[in-house]
């Protein structure tokens, strides 16, 4: 009977005075979790389309697990695989009910009902896929991930899908509140055994980190590779580029080449470096040296493969000889339609075009623009109207007036004092810019705490210090807990990671 589906559905209530222990919440959600799985999928579709039906009845942000069960059951009942219903199509009565509970489910819930929530972010996407609608996917998936893990620090499989459509959908904007918060934690086989039974250890307590709760036994991720980890970091950067943003953008190609590697560089890594050796100049980041974590081996082939980026960037740090970037640039041109690239080529090119322009400012407080026309090589309309692009997207701080000498032309005018011309900045501003900053600090400096207590709790550290208590003796010095003495070799950490 419909009524009996509802009746079991409605047991478990997060509010009820018998669940505000974190043990006792647990061991019922535990439960419950158990219970819904073992009911039929027949039973499951008793009472669809009445007044009865759980779907109407169950609340999505109060009933999460019981309306995430109810709801995957509904799908699949509905699912064509030649088609899709109308009612799975976006707009449709199921799809609005998906929505709807992808961005209201109650987060602790879902903690305890991972392979639903898993299963139900992915129908969301492949739905919208199969109607030629990927887009519609895209903030549905963000809302699940943010809800589940604000911080959305563990990596997990959906990063990389959720990059992937915002890249077909050239939805770059979309994707930064994603790509902005620091990736903290992989997903663990199994969680920390020091924790097992403590009370803050259970999933709904107050962990320090989404990692307690979301690990490869949880269900709320397939299992995730380092090749998973640099697609996601490429496409970002990708994103990141899309909007401008270049010191996050390469920032992101560097964690690419740092991901540990057997001596040997994939395609992953070489795309990055190319997009890496131009962007390091679009970031003003030219020190020529690459990341000192990365595999020396796997640099020394990625760098044999992209003399031809070298050549731009070298003839890039040589801010005067304008023509010298122009010939590199010119030679190369079918290695870059072929990687890609081109865009980037041309950006590096109007980089040092603007940065030209800014060093005038160093010298000269006025210019005529006719003067810098001819060390350019180019009309003076040609770059009177360049100097008004660079002005209205605030790459100068100048105006361009018209001389008071008769044929003399326009005038390029430089605001040497911070405080006036068109990128002026209130003392609230700055300050607020500043404040900015220091949150993110402080948020970066609490997840790395979390990793160093967490790093205290393996088995290679506890073996460390029992080998250097050995070394110092009981009437010693200060143990150094310094763990880089006896670690595994490269071989046996990337076991674990892929």
């Amino acid at each position: 009977m419909a009524a009996d589906l509802l009746s079991t559905l409605l047991q478990f209530q997060p509010g009820s005075a018998d669940v505000q222990q974190k043990r006792d919440y647990d061991q019922q959600a535990r439960g419950f979790v158990s219970q819904l799985s073992s009911i039929s999928a027949a039973h499951w579709q008793k009472g669809g389309d009445t007044p009865q039906d759980v779907l109407t009845v169950l609340n999505p942000a109060v009933n999460s697990i019981a309306y995430a069960f109810a709801l995957r059951q509904r799908i699949n009942a509905v699912v064509d695989k030649r088609s899709v219903p109308d009612t799975l199509k976006p707009g449709g009565h199921v799809w609005n009910k998906l929505v709807l509970w992808l961005e209201t489910f109650d987060p602790v819930q879902m903690r305890y009902a991972g392979h639903e929530w898993r299963k139900l972010v992915d129908l969301v996407e492949q739905i919208a896929r199969a109607t030629a609608s990927p887009g519609l996917a895209i903030a549905p998936m963000r809302s699940a991930m943010m809800r589940l893990d604000p911080t959305t620090g563990t990596f997990t499989c959906f990063h990389l899908s959720f990059m992937q459509l915002c890249m077909e959908t050239r939805s770059y904007s979309a994707a930064e509140p994603i790509l902005d918060n620091y990736i903290h934690s992989l997903p663990c086989k199994i969680p920390a055994p020091a924790r097992e039974g403590l009370e803050y250890s259970v999933p709904c307590a107050h962990v320090a980190t989404s990692g307690e709760y979301m690990h490869q036994g949880s269900g709320h991720t397939d299992k995730v590779t380092l090749a998973d980890m640099q697609e996601y970091y490429l496409l970002g950067a990708m994103a990141y580029l899309g909007l401008r943003q270049f010191t996050k953008a390469r920032q992101f190609l560097e964690y690419v080449l740092v991901v540990p590697t057997l001596n040997v560089a994939n395609g992953v890594m070489l795309e990055a470096y190319k997009k890496w050796v131009l962007v390091s100049c679009l970031a003003d980041s030219m020190d020529g040296a690459t990341p000192r974590t990365a595999n020396s081996v796997a640099m020394r082939q990625v760098k044999a493969a992209s003399k031809a980026y070298e050549a731009v960037a070298e003839a890039y740090t040589q801010l005067d000889d304008l023509p010298k970037l122009k010939a590199q640039i010119k030679a190369g041109t079918e290695t870059w339609a072929d990687d890609g690239n081109t865009g980037l080529v041309k950006e590096v090119l109007e980089k040092q075009m603007r940065s030209y322009v800014s060093r005038l400012s160093r010298t000269f407080s006025a210019i005529p623009v006719s003067n810098i026309a001819s060390n350019v090589g180019s009309s003076a309309e040609d770059v009177a109207r360049y100097l008004e692009t660079l002005i209205t997207d605030g790459h100068l701080n100048a105006s361009l007036e018209q001389s008071d000498k008769a044929n003399a032309g326009a005038v390029l005018r430089f605001f040497l004092d911070p405080a006036q011309g068109p990128l002026a900045k209130t003392e609230k501003q700055q300050q607020q810019a500043l404040f900015e900053q220091a949150v993110r600090t402080n948020i970066l400096a609490g997840q790395v705490r979390d990793a160093d207590y967490r790093l205290t709790l393996s088995k290679e550290y506890v073996e460390n210090l029992k080998r250097q208590h050995k070394k110092q003796g009981a009437g010693g010095d200060a143990m150094d807990t310094a763990w880089d003495d006896g670690i595994e070799a490269e071989e046996d950490l990337m076991v674990d990671l892929n």
